[in-house]
């Protein structure tokens, strides 16, 4: 057997990665979605003792308050789903706006929109949430408005890349041979291919959102109101050496969701160089 046909036929494809990735996933999505129906316990009810170790009657214990920790946790992967969609939805339809008009139009708006995409990638986007706290006070709604309005710089830029590449390409200039309008030839001729390489991007940005609020809820910043992964994982700070089941089981939830995200979009770009 040619050494390029054994290769060929023991590589393993490139979308392999996204079936462990969409296993930790899909349980957080699954939890953030059914979590008032699944929930053993209300997480701001005291469900026991405080700082029970884990049992059959809590399976990860309870809070200094006596809360059921399991509760929490779940009604942590809502607060997490929440802010990582909106904060996407939002970032990508800015950065698809902007990507796909610098890259068609090319010249003075080009180079306009990417000195704006430059001053917004280089703000540090922890920080600001950290001011914008400090002075509107906190909130999830603040939190997912400035992660949204900032993180959408390297998804302008992926599109924009591939919009650049697109529009010379042949079925580009058929299209726009037949008289089909700018705004028909992005939304069904460039937007639908430049899709899959800022899908990537996104998944990417996710876990990166959910890093960031985690953070600011592990600091004491996040939403008082709202139970929330990194806001479990901060109150255990003073419990470390007596309850170790506090800090464990919120970091395990969002390490297990962030490397689920990082192995999806892994995945997809394994499958997009397979298709090249």
């Amino acid at each position: 057997m040619p050494p390029w046909t054994r290769e060929s036929a023991t590589a393993e494809p490139g979308w392999r990665p996204g079936i462990p990735g969409l296993l930790l996933c899909l349980p957080a999505i699954l939890l953030g979605l059914l979590a008032p129906a699944i929930a053993p316990w209300n997480p701001a009810v005291i469900a026991g003792s405080a700082l029970l170790p884990p049992s059959s009657a809590h399976w990860m214990g309870t809070d200094p308050l006596g809360r059921d920790l399991l509760s929490g946790v779940i009604f942590g992967a809502r607060a997490s789903l929440l802010v990582a969609g909106a904060v996407g939805m939002i970032a990508f339809i800015i950065g698809a706006a902007i990507g796909t008009l610098a890259g068609y139009r090319g010249g003075r708006i080009d180079d306009l929109l990417m000195r704006i995409t430059e001053f917004f990638q280089v703000i540090p986007r922890f920080f600001l949430a950290i001011l914008t706290i400090a002075l509107f006070g906190p909130g999830l709604d603040r939190v997912v408005v400035v992660l949204g309005l900032t993180s959408w710089p390297l998804l302008a830029r992926v599109i924009r890349a591939d919009v650049l590449a697109l529009k010379e390409q042949d079925f580009v200039l058929a299209s726009r041979a037949a008289g089909a309008s700018g705004w028909r030839i992005v939304i069904h001729e460039l937007l639908p291919n430049a899709l899959p390489g800022a899908l990537v991007v996104l998944g990417l940005l996710l876990g990166q959102v959910l890093l960031v609020e985690a953070s600011l809820g592990f600091i004491g910043l996040g939403d008082p109101n709202t139970v929330t992964w990194g806001g479990l994982a901060g109150q255990a700070i003073p419990f470390l050496r007596v309850a170790w089941w506090l800090p464990l089981f919120p970091g395990l939830a969002l390490g297990l969701t962030v490397l689920g995200l990082n192995l999806l979009a892994d995945a997809a770009t394994g499958a997009l160089q397979d298709d090249r």
